[in-house]
């Protein structure tokens, strides 16, 4: 009986994983079909999830991740 749940529980589990990758996986796929010659660009969906801030919301230049200090530069404009 437990082995049972274990394997209803790994099937779910896989079909989740797989739900939850569904756009990457699709888009790959489309893009091995292009890169082989029988795909169009129009078909490979461009939109991912976004990583960096709006316009205007973000650091100013010369702080954060890229003060120029931080990374050797000089200390002060």
């Amino acid at each position: 009986m437990v082995r049972k749940m274990l394997g209803a529980a790994a099937l779910a589990g896989g079909g989740l994983l797989v739900a939850s990758q569904w756009q990457d996986i699709t888009r790959y796929l489309k893009i091995k079909q292009m890169s082989a010659g029988q795909g169009h660009p129009e078909n490979v969906p461009a939109s991912g999830s976004r990583r960096y801030p709006a316009p205007g919301q973000g650091a100013p230049d010369g702080a954060g991740a890229f003060d120029s200090a931080k990374r050797g530069g000089p200390a002060g404009i």
